[in-house]
């Protein structure tokens, strides 16, 4: 049996696309929807007003650890009393012995080679001359250069001052306390003035005492 296909179409013939030229999209700019909100009034008018200005910040700052200047009066540097000064060495400046400290020493530590002295100029006997010289002799070993070398020899305990290193600050030793000694020479070669110069010099030095760098102080 043959299929009779679909029924023939019942509507209004086919006219085809409508005629006449193409408009386009419609003319003018576009309006967009509608603004609800209030009218604009423009930028404002007069002077900037902006905070008012309430001078430098106070530290701390945020964000930094600086924490500002210092409160309170200033305090200056601070002073000692009394003034040291600068120092040569170990030996503070204003710290030396006068002269007449170191003339009464003097005579204290020669006083027992004094009396050695009266007593081997009244002998007439050599070998008792001759123990009394190795007497002071020794006894100039032990006073002058051993207790001289460890800072204070019995003339200078006596007043209270002692001898040191001008660089160190510390006791010389026995041979530099016997170098000293020989130094002692030129003090005297020269009319003794060089025993004079702790009256004037600055660190109350003999010239012994600058050839060997050493200095005398209070104890």
């Amino acid at each position: 049996m043959a299929y009779p296909g679909p029924p023939p179409h019942e509507g209004p013939p086919y006219q085809g696309p409508p005629q006449g030229p193409y408009q386009g999209p419609p003319q003018g700019p576009y309006q967009g929807p509608p603004y609800q909100g209030p009218p604009y009034q423009g930028p404002p008018q007069g002077p900037y007003q902006g905070p008012p200005y309430d001078g430098p910040t106070q530290g701390p700052y945020p964000g930094s650890p600086y924490q500002g200047p210092p409160q309170g009066p200033y305090q200056g540097p601070q002073y000692q009393w009394p003034y040291q000064g600068p120092q040569y060495g170990g030996v503070p400046s204003y710290q030396y012995s006068d002269w007449i400290h170191r003339v009464g020493a003097y005579l204290v530590d020669v006083a027992p080679l004094f009396v050695v002295g009266i007593i081997v100029s009244m002998a007439h006997n050599t070998f008792v001359t001759l123990i009394f010289w190795l007497a002071g002799l020794a006894y100039s070993l032990w006073n002058r250069w051993i207790l001289g070398g460890q800072g204070q020899s019995l003339g200078k305990r006596v007043v209270g001052i002692r001898l040191l290193s001008e660089e160190t600050g510390q006791p010389i030793g026995t041979l530099n306390a016997f170098l000293r000694d020989i130094c002692h020479f030129v003090d005297g070669i020269i009319c003794y003035v060089g025993f004079l110069f702790p009256l004037w010099d600055a660190k109350r030095q003999t010239l012994a005492d600058k050839i060997m760098r050493t200095v005398v102080v209070p104890a």
